[in-house]
């Protein structure tokens, strides 16, 4: 299990850190200062201990962008303003813990949020198999299972989603889909979405779907499908 702590105080983010370990000794804990640090890592992460108030991209921010991309993760507040709390519900926030942190507290909240994990440790397929999309193509709204679709692609504004079953057209921004699909969908090209669960192959120039069907990889975009590709790869692995 992965816990994060993002704090600006590094006393709070060693006294946190010393706490978990004394309830969950094999627990790998990362510290961040700020959530840009923490935000290229937030995939992988179980628990996450975020401070509201920092530097940069605040905790309310940081958390929203973490929710693009990792749904599963159990998000504690940590805040010295009990005023922010009800913005928590926005991101789906399991608690909120408030500064100076009581350690009775904290060892209730602590434990409450690792049942929280093992309770709903799901493999990425079945949880993916559980989500749908809501697309709106003419006079018609039909919902989409995520697990159906296989890319998207755009051409003049107008997106064509490909699935199992049919491909269908709609008015929408590429980016914006890319950002409800979540992780397992990664950016090829810029006209390009593909769903890594459907990739059987890739080159330098272009990727191969089980279908047969051949997508642009464009060369800047080569390093990160690659990691992606293998991160996706390993997490399947995992949980079966």
């Amino acid at each position: 299990m992965k816990i994060a702590v993002c704090d600006d105080e590094k006393v709070i983010r060693a006294a946190i850190g010393e706490r978990i370990r004394q309830l969950y000794p094999s627990c790998q804990i990362l510290e961040y200062e700020r959530g840009e640090q923490l935000l290229p890592h937030s995939q992988e992460l179980d628990i996450i201990f975020l401070d509201i108030q920092m530097e940069g991209i605040d905790g309310m921010e940081t958390a929203r962008r973490i929710r693009k991309k990792n749904r599963r993760a159990v998000l504690i507040f940590l805040t010295a303003w009990e005023e922010y709390v009800f913005q928590a519900f926005d991101v789906d926030a399991f608690h909120y813990l408030v500064k100076p942190l009581k350690k009775e507290k904290f060892y209730q909240v602590l434990e409450a949020a690792v049942n929280r994990v093992k309770d709903s440790a799901v493999s990425p397929q079945a949880m993916e198999e559980e989500r749908a999309i809501l697309v709106k193509s003419g006079a018609f709204s039909r919902k989409i299972p995520v697990c159906d679709i296989m890319y998207a692609e755009v051409r003049n504004r107008k997106v064509t989603l490909h699935t199992t079953r049919e491909s269908m057209e709609f008015y929408a921004k590429l980016m914006d889909l890319e950002q409800e699909l979540g992780e397992d969908f990664v950016r090829s090209h810029r006209s390009y979405l593909v769903h890594l669960r459907y990739v059987s192959g890739y080159c330098a120039t272009d990727i191969t779907l089980e279908d047969g069907t051949v997508i642009l990889l464009a060369k800047q975009k080569y390093r990160e499908f690659v990691q992606r590709y293998l991160n996706y790869i390993k997490r399947t692995e995992e949980a079966i």
